[in-house]
C-alpha cells in the first residue's frame, strides 16, 4: 500500500513541517522485498538503505559547530563528537551513543547523525559503531557497548556518563546497562531511550493499530528480517535482545523514553516505561501527539522541544 491514510489526517495542532511530512503518502511496498538469503544479499540491502541517508548526515555534520573524530575504545570503532568550541564543551560528561537503524543499518560514518544534536549543545558523545548482522549478531553489539563503556569508566566517574540511542540504539542502550551491571559495573548517571525498540516480536498493541500509519517505520515485517538476522536463533524474549523483559528490580539509571502516537514502536515504549516503573526506577514518559517513529530527527519544532526535555532531564541526573 501507498498513499496517505484517509482515516488520519495531519491534524491541524502540530507544526507546519510535522504537517506536511503527515501529508506525505506511507509507503508499505519494503515489506514486500524478498528476504535477504546470504551475506552477500544482506550486505547489498543494507548498502542500499544506508545510501539513502548518507547525504543527510554529511549535512548534518557539516552543518553543525561539531567536530568528528574516528578512533578506537577497546577494540570497538567508535566516533567521539564535541563541540567545535572548546569553551563549549561540558568538562567531564559524557554521553554514550548506539545509534539506531534495526541492528543491521546505519554504521559507519552514519553512526553520528543522533550524536550532532548533542554535541552541538556542549556534550562529549561517543558513538559506537557496534558490530552488525549478517556477520555479527547477536551478542556482538552488547558486547561491543559493554566493551566501550568499561573503557570509558578507566578516566570517567559513572555518575557523569549517560547512555542513549534511539529505536534499536534505544533497546540496544538498556540492553548494555543490563549487560554491564550484571558484570559488576556500576550504573550510568541515566538513560535516554527514544522509541526504543524493546521487543523484537510482534507483540504490543501498536504493531496493530499504527500498521501502515507511522509514515517511516510503517509495519512490523519491515523489521522481521532484521529481527531474525540479530538474535541469530536465540529466543526473541532474550533479556538482551529484548529488554523489555530485563530484571531492572536489581538496578537500572533514572530514565527518560519518547514516542509518538503514530510511532509503530509506541507499545514497545510505553512497556518498557512500565516495566521501570514497576520496578521503582524513576523513568519520564514524552508521547507526542501525532508523531511518527523517529520523529525528534525530522520534524524541527517538536524535536527541538524534545531536545529540551532531554538536556533538562541530563542537566539534573549528572554530576557537577
Amino acid at each position: 500500500m501507498t498513499g496517505p491514510n484517509p482515516r488520519f489526517p495531519a491534524p491541524e495542532n502540530v507544526s507546519a513541517e510535522a504537517k506536511a511530512f503527515l501529508s506525505l503518502p506511507v509507503d508499505t511496498s519494503a515489506a514486500d522485498r524478498p528476504s535477504p538469503t546470504s551475506a552477500e544479499e544482506w550486505e547489498a540491502q543494507i548498502a542500499e538503505s544506508n545510501g539513502m541517508f548518507e547525504a543527510l548526515v554529511r549535512e548534518s555534520v557539516e552543518k553543525a559547530p561539531v567536530v568528528v573524530a574516528k578512533s578506537t575504545m577497546a577494540g570497538v570503532t567508535v566516533r567521539e563528537v564535541v563541540p567545535e568550541n572548546d569553551a563549549d564543551l561540558k568538562r567531564d560528561r559524557v554521553l554514550l551513543n548506539f545509534h539506531g537503524g534495526g541492528f543491521t543499518m546505519f554504521g559507519g560514518d552514519l553512526s553520528v547523525l543522533e550524536a550532532v544534536g548533542p554535541a552541538s549543545a556542549g556534550y562529549r558523545v561517543v558513538a559506537v559503531d557496534y558490530r552488525m548482522p549478517p556477520h555479527h549478531p547477536f551478542p556482538a553489539a552488547v558486547d561491543d557497548g559493554v566493551a566501550v563503556y568499561r573503557h570509558l569508566l578507566e578516566t570517567a566517574d559513572a555518575r557523569q556518563i549517560a547512555m542513549f540511542g534511539a529505536s534499536a540504539g534505544g533497546a540496544l542502550a538498556a540492553s548494555v546497562i543490563l549487560a554491564a551491571r550484571d558484570q559488576g559495573l556500576p550504573l550510568p548517571a541515566a538513560a535516554v531511550m527514544h522509541t526504543p525498540w524493546a521487543d523484537l516480536a510482534k507483540i504490543g498493541d501498536s504493531y496493530e493499530t499504527n500498521d501502515g500509519v507511522d509514515p517511516t517505520l510503517s509495519t512490523y515485517e519491515m523489521l522481521r528480517d532484521a529481527a531474525t538476522a540479530y538474535a541469530d536463533g536465540e529466543p526473541l524474549d532474550h533479556p538482551l535482545l529484548s529488554p523489555v523483559y530485563g530484571e531492572f528490580s536489581k538496578g537500572f539509571p533514572p530514565s527518560l523514553l519518547s514516542t509518538g502516537t503514530r510511532d509503530l514502536l509506541l507499545s514497545c515504549t510505553v512497556r518498557l516505561h512500565r516495566a521501570l516503573r514497576a520496578a521503582g526506577i524513576p523513568a519520564d514518559l514524552h508521547v507526542y501527539d501525532a508523531m511518527w517513529h523517529g520523529f525528534q530527527l525530522m520534524a524541527p519544532v517538536e524535536g527541538k522541544d524534545l531536545d529540551r526535555e532531554v538536556m533538562e532531564f541530563l542537566d539534573r541526573h549528572l554530576a557537577v
